[in-house]
């Protein structure tokens, strides 16, 4: 086996290689962290609606395994630089924040909770001038919307994200040669 010392052209392609993909690398880890995320409240929501075969948090349940399983996997290739993990982790992000909406709305207007439950454990109210449908109202109302915009800027901010790391994977596959790219993916390994 020869072994050689590299050249200083060398050593700068290979710093450069690692420059660029400090950012990607972050990127897929984010990704990563994010869909493990999903993934634990997917199953664990799951796992609790079979009880009572709640149809409506098992498919919640589904629909966050299924996009953890995505995130992962999509970050998996994103750390290797793949020009396509960018697109399916936004779209993933996407379809994400469409459940997300699709559900808050439905609860603020189909499915919307009426209260009735929480007066008939109450009792009686009208001394205190409370009206407990009202509050009911407000409080869910409050809560969905404030949902949605919380969904609006982290997702919506998620794909704006991980689109912006396409031209540093372009920048990074143009720039740097194929030897220092293996070498720096191998180390981060």
């Amino acid at each position: 086996m020869s072994s050689r010392t590299m050249s200083t052209e060398e050593h700068e392609q290979l710093h450069r290689a690692a420059e660029l993909l400090r950012p990607i690398a972050r990127a897929a880890a984010l990704g990563r962290k994010n869909g493990l995320g999903l993934l634990i409240f997917g199953v664990l929501g799951v796992l609790l609606s079979l009880p009572g075969l709640d149809a409506a948090d098992f498919a919640i349940g589904a629909i966050l395994t299924t996009t953890g399983l995505v995130e992962v996997r999509a970050s998996r290739r994103l750390a290797r630089a793949d020009p396509a993990a960018p697109g399916l982790l936004a779209r993933n992000e996407l379809l994400l924040m469409a459940g997300i909406l699709v559900y808050c709305m439905l609860q603020l207007t189909v499915l919307r909770a009426s209260g009735d439950e929480l007066a008939e454990l109450l009792g009686d109210t009208s001394a205190l001038g409370i009206d407990v449908a009202a509050l009911t109202d407000s409080v869910n109302a409050i809560i969905y919307s404030t949902f949605i915009a919380v969904t609006l800027l982290y997702q919506g901010g998620l794909v704006r994200y991980f689109l912006r790391r396409r031209p540093m994977i372009d920048a990074y596959l143009r720039e740097c040669p194929e030897w220092a790219r293996r070498v720096v993916v191998e180390v981060r390994d």
